[in-house]
Formats: C-alpha cells, structure tokens, sequence
C-alpha cells in the first residue's frame, strides 16, 4: 500500500521552505531558551549569535524573524516593558547588518565573522541606550558610559558563542539548504 505519505521522508520536509520554517522556528526556540536560562549572568546569552547565524544563512528577513521570536518569547519569561522595543530594533539591526553578509559570508575569514559578532555586543547595547537621548546627549553619556561593562559582557559571550556555535550550526544548516535546492 503505497501513499503519498509514505514517500515523505524527513530529509524532504527539512530540505522545503517548511523545513526552513521549522528550523527558524527551532533556532528561536533555542534563542529563548538560551536567553532565559542565561539570565542570571548579565548580557551572556546566545541569542545574538543564533539570529546572525540565521541571517548569514538566510538572510535578513529570516534574522528578523528569529529576533523578534527571541525578544517576544523571552520576555514571557523575564518580563515586557518599553525596552521590549529597543530590543526589537537592536536585534533586528544586528540581523539586517548580518544579513548584508548572507550572500559573501563563506567568503569572510571565521575569526572576522567572530569578531563582527563580538562587536555586536557592543552595537546592540549602544542601539538599546538611543533612547536616553530624549534626557539630553549628558543623560546619554553617562547612561551608555556605565552600561559599557555589561556591552563588554555582551561582546564576550557573543565571541565565545560564536566560537562554540558558528561552525557546526553553519555547516549542518548550509547543508540542508544545498539539499533544497
């Protein structure tokens, strides 16, 4: 007895646009997770490095998604307030800035790759001070000024995810979309 299901393998739904969905899906599940179980050290969660790695992969758009998943899902847990949105726009910027590099990533030396993640660590924690401005550029000097340690927690935690992540994630998920296409 022979059906269509029978022919559905798990290697055809993973290389389809519902694979790729399911895996967006997992790595911002992974990114929530991550973020909420980290939540005791300060700025030290993998999220970042899982939404450039989407982005890098996929693009943009698909960084997006797992960044917005990221910030609303992990707030569910840690708590919504108005830095939900700065944290939409951080992360999202950071998947827009990785997504640039969607199509020449393979191309970049890994220890470049690592140090951009490191650097994001320090450009989210500057996107998520932007709203002190509305105090005056004292008010934000002083707020980013004391903030750095935690950028620099950030950053760190960015470049030992990113070492630990990066590779293996890359290569699995890369060979699944060559199997796509």
């Amino acid at each position: 007895m022979s059906t269509s299901l029978s022919n559905l393998t798990v290697e055809k739904v993973l290389s389809s646009k519902i694979g790729v969905a399911i895996i967006l899906v997992s790595l911002a599940a992974l990114s929530i997770m991550g973020r909420v179980w980290m939540g005791e050290i300060p700025n030290v969660q993998p999220s970042t490095v899982l939404i450039i790695i989407a982005s890098l992969l996929w693009g943009a758009r698909y960084g997006l998604a797992v960044a917005v998943a990221t910030v609303l899902g992990s707030n569910l847990f840690l708590g919504h307030g108005p830095w939900t949105y700065m944290q939409i726009v951080a992360w999202g910027s950071i998947a827009l800035f990785a997504g640039l590099l969607h199509r020449r990533y393979k191309n970049i030396p890994f220890f470049v790759l690592a140090s951009l993640a490191a650097l994001t660590g320090y450009l989210y924690g500057l996107i998520i001070s932007l709203p002190m401005l509305a105090g005056g550029l004292t008010a934000f000097v002083l707020y980013y000024k004391f903030g750095i340690l935690f950028d620099g927690f950030h950053a760190a935690g960015n470049l030992a995810f990113f070492l630990l992540l990066a590779k293996p994630l890359l290569r699995l998920l890369d060979q699944q979309e060559e199997r796509a296409a």
